[in-house]
Formats: C-alpha cells, structure tokens, sequence
C-alpha cells in the first residue's frame, strides 16, 4: 500500500487566505474608527454648545436680573448662534433652545437647554440627540462714582474741552443702560463748592456755631454786615460756597460724618486783583483777618469773590447724562489746587452721612450706605491730576485753621512734605477701611521753568504724594502716572485709562456667575 505524502499548500493559497485575513481585519478598524470619530464628534460638539449655552446663560441672567421684561428667549437664541463657529452647520440640525428662569441663593437667573441633532458617520445609523444647559444667577449691585476733575490755574480753555470730552464720555460709558449706577462730579481748585440754588438754606444748615460771624470779622460785621450769610458778601453774590471741617492730619475732613452744624465757612481776604469775577469787592477798616483775632493794627481790608473756590460746584450723585453735561460745561479756570481736600470732598458726595435733606437731598436713599460684606454696593472715586508746574499743593491756607498753621508745620519752609504725605496716607487709610475704591490719573512734567530755573513739580508730587496715595490703590494698575505736559498731550491715554475703568467698574457692579 502506497504511503500519501501531503503536500504544503500552494503559495497561491496562502495568499488568499492572508487577503480575506487582513480584509476582515481592514473591515473591523473602520467600524471602529466610525465609532471612535461619532464619539470624538459628538463629545466637541457637546462641548462648542456648552460654550456657546454658557454665553446665553450669561447674557440673559443679567438681563433678568435688570429687568423682569427682558425677552430672555430671544437673546439665548441670538447668543447661541453668535457663539456657535465654524460647526453651526452641523450644530444647528434640528437645534432647539429652551430658557428658564430660576433662583440660587435669593439670586435671580436663568436656565439655558439646548439639544440638537448629531448626526452619526455610520451607513443606517440615527442621529443622536444631545442635550447640554447651562444656568446663571445675576446680581445688580448699586454703583455710585465721584470724578474729581481739576479746575486750576493750569486748566486753560484747551484742557478744559479736554476734560469735558473725558467726563461725557467716562459719564456715558458708566451709566448707559445701568439701572442702578450714579456719577457724582467734584470740580476742584483749593476747595470744593458746594452751593446749590436747590437748597438755599445749606449755609446756615452746615455752619458751625459761630462759623458765621467769625471772631476775625468782627470789624467787619460791626459796619454793618450782618454775617458770611449776608448776599452782600461776594462769595454769596457769585453763588460760591466752599466750607471745611476736620483740617488737621488724622480728622480726614471728617468725611463719615453728618453734615449739620459742623462746617466753617471759606472766604478770601485779599487785594481786589486776586478776586475772581461774578461779584465786586467789599471793603473795611479793622485788624488782619488772617491773625484769627479781633485786634491789632487796623487798616483798609477787602473781602474779594474767592478764586480758589471754584465756580461749577458739586453735583452730587445722579444718573441723568444731560445735567452731568450741563456741569462739565460750567467749569471755569480757577487758581491753585489742593488735592486732599478735593479727595475730601468726592468722599463726602459718596458717604451715606450726607443721604436726605440735611446732606445732598437725593432721592432713593443716595448715597447708599457702604458695603456690609454682601458685595451689594460699590463705591469709587476717580480722581484726575495735573502736576505740571504745581509745586505747592495741600499745604497752604486751605488746609489750615484761621490764624494757624498747616498742622505739622514748623514754618513755610520745613516740612511741609512729611506732613503732606502723612495727610495723603492717613485719608486713604479711611478709604480703604470704608472699602471705598479709589483710581488716579495723573499727568504732567517737570519741564515748566520760574525764575528759579526749573519746576520739578511732576516728580515733586510722585516724591510727596505718592507714597500717600499709594494707599489708597487695591492693585497698582489703579494709579497711573503719565508724562504729558497737560490732558491736551495726554488724552488719548487718559481717554483709554477712563474706559478701562467704567468697564471694571461696570463688571464689579454686575455679579453674573454660571452655577451650572
């Protein structure tokens, strides 16, 4: 019997059987990778809509929050589809949007649902629907800013166009379309004024007792005017009230404090030429006002409408664009500058002490009082400075009582600087524990020249009242120091600075936050 030899299969075979192999093979990768890429596509689509349903959260909370009218539907619907990109083709299969509107905390918000159709790779099968929502609660803060804007010697006609243009549109761009956000304007010179016709009986209504009929005066009320209250004074004709209290390093201008009853009245006894126009002179025989007594060397003595005191007053908080603008067109150039007691007085037009007819006579309980640790209210003063040619500043008569020194000065000569600094540094120490926000924008050079040679007053002032008020800034980006000669040359730059600031401002007032 022949013995069967087997033979190995042909290579023709083996390669047949190795092509069905790797075809099967080839088959299974690609299913696979069907459903890899269905899964890959599915997953970034979820997460664009997430992005694009967390915008219209957002969006739509905060304008809930400002108004219970607002139509929430159409605005996720706009948001969505602005934030859909490139994929929108594919997202928006059969895209429905859903809004809701929920409460978080007391908080009120919305719910964002959008689904949509993803369609699969795979031959025969169906889209898959996906859902994704996203929530937000928003809360209205109340936000109420004091500007503070120099009306001195260096604010020619030019600057003054400047910073009207900066305050209309700082103003515009911090009010519009806010609800609860109020601008105070602080138009300063060595003092503040404060008149309004308004409120005739403010004068008598802040005066301390007996800060009408001073002691210095007595020779000129015995000649028959009755008080600082007369309308014959020519502070009184020109409608210029500039009051103070609390002048001595540490009192801080008193500026938490109410207003009734604690004010001494500013007036400016000089030579007829350094009077400011809107009212004549007066004049008198008797003793030298300046000395604080009612005796000594009787001479002729003039009473002239105070430079220093500037002719657009304050305008406490309001929200109308229109009487914001009316003021800015009121300011005039005036004479020196005293920044402490303009920073004195942008916190006073912020301070919840001067609320109701006894302080500013605002209605819906302005100003508000300070924040309680809720983060319901926010309050700032943005405060504009020119250094240029101005080296003198807070050390003059308007930081000093009636026949006394700046306090800490041994003389006019010595030491006027320290006690400078500690003022700025002890007022912003009162801010910051009142968490009142602080932002300052100062321009100018040391390029003016007297005939003592060169002025360094920019670099004076960033020495002396710089370390102070550095005090007051939460961060350093809230201080800037620019080097143009003036906010002619700077106003681009300041214009940029403003806007940044109403923004952030804007965003601290708007407490939007997605909680899903």
């Amino acid at each position: 019997m022949k013995k069967r030899i087997q033979r190995a299969p042909s290579r023709d075979r083996q390669r047949g059987v190795s092509a069905v192999f790797l075809l099967l093979l080839i088959s299974a990768v690609a299913v696979l990778a069907a459903y890899a890429s269905d899964g890959t596509r599915m997953t970034a689509d979820a997460a664009q809509m997430k992005r694009a349903t967390d915008a219209a959260a957002l969006a739509t909370a905060a304008a809930y929050a400002k108004s219970r009218d607002a139509d929430i539907q159409d605005i996720a619907e706009r948001y969505v589809a602005a934030n859909l990109g490139m994929d929108r083709s594919q997202l928006n299969r059969a895209l429905s949007i859903r809004v809701e509107t929920i409460s978080k905390n007391d908080m009120p918000g919305t719910r964002v649902t959008a689904t949509f159709e993803a369609a699969s790779m795979l031959v025969g099968t169906p889209d898959a629907p996906v859902t994704v929502a996203s929530a937000a609660v928003s809360r209205q803060r109340s936000l109420e800013v004091a500007m503070a804007l120099p009306n001195t010697l260096g604010e020619d006609a030019s600057n003054l166009a400047v910073l009207r243009r900066l305050g209309k549109s700082f103003a515009n761009r911090l009010i519009e379309n806010a609800e609860s956000t109020w601008l105070a304007l602080v138009p300063y010179s060595q003092s503040v004024n404060v008149y309004d016709p308004e409120q005739e009986g403010r004068l008598r209504l802040w005066s301390a007792p007996g800060a009408l009929n001073p002691v210095e005066l007595t020779s000129l009320f015995r000649s028959g005017y009755a008080s600082l209250a007369d309308r014959r004074i020519p502070d009184r004709r020109a409608n210029l009230l500039c009051m103070y209290r609390g002048l001595n390093r540490g009192q801080n201008y008193f500026w938490t404090d109410p207003p009734s009853g604690q004010f001494g009245v500013y007036y400016r006894h000089d030579l007829p030429d350094n009077g400011s126009p809107g009212a004549p002179p007066i004049r008198w025989v008797g003793p030298n006002p300046d000395f604080g007594q009612a005796n000594g060397v009787n001479d002729t003595r003039w009473m002239v409408a105070d430079r220093g005191c500037p002719s657009a007053a304050l305008l406490p908080l309001t929200n109308d664009l229109g009487k914001i603008g009316e003021r800015l067109d009121q300011m005039t150039t005036r004479f020196n500058n005293n920044y402490a007691i303009a920073m004195g007085w942008s916190a006073m037009a912020l301070a919840p002490a001067f609320r109701g007819g006894s302080g500013w006579g605002l209605e819906d309980d302005l100003p508000r009082d300070f924040d309680d640790g809720t983060g319901d209210r926010v309050k700032a003063i943005v405060f504009l400075v020119n250094s240029t040619d101005m080296r003198w500043f807070d050390s003059d008569s308007y930081n000093a009582y009636v026949g006394e020194k700046v306090d800490g000065d041994s003389d006019t000569g010595g030491g006027e600087a320290s006690v400078i600094t500690e003022r700025f540094s002890r007022l912003c120490s009162s801010f910051r524990a009142r968490d009142l926000k602080f932002f300052l924008i100062v321009t100018g050079n040391d390029e003016a020249t007297d005939e003592d040679g060169q002025v360094l007053s920019a670099s004076a002032f960033r020495r002396i009242a710089g370390p102070g008020l550095a005090i007051c800034a939460e961060k350093g980006a809230d201080q800037l120091y620019l080097s143009g000669k003036d906010f002619v040359a700077s106003e681009g730059r300041i214009q940029s600075r403003l806007d940044d600031i109403a923004d952030e401002l804007r965003q601290l007032a708007a407490l939007t936050v997605l909680v899903e």
